[in-house]
């Protein structure tokens, strides 16, 4: 069985699907350029006949687009429901090296006191809003990446978007 792992379009990038064998190898790699609402039902469904079987997805859960994270929750819960797939969870800043992640305007998304990279810190992340002022002041910002080896150690069971702006 298969290990998929989703990042979904965070910060306007594309969204990033991981196909992980069951010593978590990356072993196929796709990216959606369509938006998540159009991309990844249609993407799942070719994986399906296909006949890629997984029984665990991981996915990112936040910080981020409002709509992407509403949109991969529901359709992670509704693999769960139906298929009987088990999900885990963690932020997006480990597939970014933990640099700012643009929310709008000058402000960006960023983890304080990172020292390691577990379960524990996910479940309660030490996330802020940040505002740049200055262009030159903003740190340097990593694209986001999938890892050629996925550490489970990352993700945990707390699978509820991780809103860090409330919602308007």
């Amino acid at each position: 069985m298969r290990k998929i792992l989703i990042l979904p379009n965070v910060a306007n990038a594309p969204t990033l699907i991981g196909v992980y064998d069951t010593s978590c190898n990356l072993v196929e790699s796709h990216t959606l350029e369509i938006p998540l609402s159009d991309g990844l039902v249609p993407f799942f469904v070719v994986f399906e006949n296909k006949g890629v079987k997984f029984k665990e997805l991981y996915f990112v859960r936040g910080p981020g687009s409002f709509m992407a994270l509403k949109l991969i929750y529901l359709f992670a819960k509704t693999l769960q429901i139906t298929k009987n797939i088990a999900l885990y969870a963690t932020d997006a800043f480990y597939f970014n090296n933990n640099s700012p992640i643009k929310a709008y305007g000058n402000c960006y998304f960023v983890k304080e006191n990172v020292e390691t990279h577990t379960a524990e810190l996910h479940t309660s992340p030490n996330i802020l809003l940040k505002t740049y002022n200055a262009p030159n002041a903003i740190p340097p910002i990593a694209p986001f990446a999938l890892p050629k080896v996925l550490n489970l150690e990352i993700f945990s069971t707390e699978l509820n978007p991780l809103y860090v702006l409330p919602p308007i």
